[in-house]
């Protein structure tokens, strides 16, 4: 087992011109017509490294390093260009091409970009994990990755202010063309906590808030915090007021693009020690003593085997890809969780009752400015956890989540209830977390498929001659 977090360096891209030439002064004479050249790409640079070796205890996973599974996490810094800013990075639409240890063993197994990348709050950097399977072999000193990172940038922003937003619950009003509602509203002894109810895409768009009295002095405030099932987003905002009605002013994003940054990076495994290792050194001189004696030991083992794949049963799993696809679409439909799970990867199937889990959570943003339609659905939502026995929070590790929960039961009941939840004119894809459509493009490559689904690409894995749908 091993488990480290290691100093990282990095090779950053070279901005090169067309023919791929370094960029620079050219031989050819500018046209009258000439277009303005593209803005530079973002930066990308290493920023550090983590090893995860094998789990120990049950099924060698009841006890894991930093509490991950077993594979190498480079993540990457990227720097926005000047006068340009990162709104959102897409972990589907990027791509991992190569991923190797100098020593020329490839780690591309199941390598991804992390889901949830963190961006600064101004949009002028971000950080974004790159995930594989495999791990460094036995003297390695380095890691590279290859790729390219989709992100929406934007060029410069804009404010729009609120002139007078009533801090009342379900009070609605614009920003521009975007509706957004107040939620929630809680006054303590010297702030107001205000939760929004938005969109994901309105949400994604917002790079800063600030806040104004009745004669337009500033008052101190803050995001507090933000979240989003699907399209449906809230966002948590803490005001040192006790005013009832207040200027909001959004500061937006403008002039929004979509790219693919190409990337190369490469994190070594270099290690530098604190005061304290360097003073508590005692070993006579040449003598390299026991914590470096184990280190080479431990470097000269070979590495231990990747888990064995999870058993499954003769029911489980589908015969091919569009029929895991198929099975999971009728299952959703007909409340039948045994039926919907049996076709996810075994040991995903609790990440996917999570999924289920904030669903029924966020279920209630859907009646605002229903007040009395909100408050029946928050108790409704309430009792069918309280029947289930699962309890918030439900970002928790999905395993801890449902335990002693009878995942199955769980996720059935929650289809028929959201279901039954859905608005006039809604349609099962709008209400029920799975994936819905066919499939298109289907590659499989041994025991390993892609496919695209509504323009996003979905994986899945054959176990036993049988195929499971991945959850990423």
């Amino acid at each position: 087992m091993c488990g480290v977090a290691l100093l990282a360096t990095s090779a950053p891209l070279t901005a090169q011109g067309r023919g791929g030439q370094p960029a620079g002064r050219g031989n050819q004479r500018p046209t009258p017509q000439a277009q303005a050249p593209a803005p530079p790409p973002p930066q990308v640079s290493a920023a550090g490294i983590r090893i995860v070796g094998l789990g120990l205890g049950a099924n060698g996973s009841e006890l894991r390093p930093f509490n991950e599974s077993p594979g190498t996490v480079v993540v990457v810094a990227i720097q926005a260009p000047r006068g340009s800013g990162i709104v959102q990075i897409d972990g589907h639409g990027s791509q991992i091409d190569a991923f190797a240890d100098d020593k020329g063993q490839s780690l591309l197994e199941e390598g991804r970009v992390g889901s949830f990348p963190k961006i600064a709050e101004d949009g002028s950097a971000a950080l974004a994990e790159v995930e594989v399977r495999g791990r460094p072999s036995a003297g390695a000193t380095a890691v590279s990755v290859q790729g390219s990172l989709a992100m929406t940038l934007a060029g410069g922003s804009k404010p729009t202010r609120v002139a007078a937003v009533r801090l009342v619950e379900n009070q609605a009003f614009k920003v521009g063309a975007a509706a957004m509602t107040v939620n929630e509203v809680k006054a303590d002894d010297e702030s107001t906590k205000i939760t929004l109810g938005l969109t994901r895409t309105v949400l994604n768009t917002i790079k800063e808030i600030r806040f104004f009295d009745a004669k337009n002095a500033p008052l101190e405030g803050r995001r507090a915090g933000s979240g989003y099932m699907n399209e449906r987003a809230e966002l948590e905002l803490d005001v040192k007021t006790k005013d009832k009605t207040i200027a909001i002013e959004f500061e937006l994003w403008q002039n929004l693009r979509t790219i693919k940054a190409p990337f190369s990076v490469q994190a070594g495994f270099g290690l530098a020690a604190g005061p304290k290792a360097a003073e508590s050194t005692a070993a006579p001189a040449g003598d390299k003593g026991d914590a470096a004696r184990k280190m080479e030991s431990d470097a000269a083992r070979p590495p231990a085997p990747p888990p064995p794949p999870p058993v499954v049963g003769p029911s489980e799993g589908a015969s091919s890809v569009e029929a895991v696809l198929k099975q999971m679409q009728t299952g959703a439909q007909a409340g039948k969780g045994g039926q919907l799970l049996s076709v996810i990867y075994p040991t995903e199937r609790s990440t996917f009752g999570q999924g289920v889990a904030m669903a029924m959570a966020f279920l209630p943003m859907g009646a605002m400015g229903n007040t009395k339609l909100a408050e029946q659905t928050t108790n409704e939502v309430d009792a069918f956890f309280a029947k289930h026995q699962v309890k918030p929070p439900f970002a928790r590790d999905p395993d801890d989540l449902f335990k002693g929960v009878d995942l199955t039961a769980f996720v059935g009941d929650a289809m028929v209830f959201l279901k039954a939840h859905a608005k006039k004119g809604e349609k099962p894809e709008d209400v029920l977390p799975v994936p819905w459509g066919k499939a298109e493009h289907v590659t499989l490559t041994g025991d390993a498929g892609v496919a695209t689904l509504n323009g996003k690409e979905i994986k899945f894995t054959r176990l036993s001659g049988r195929w499971f749908i991945r959850l990423e």
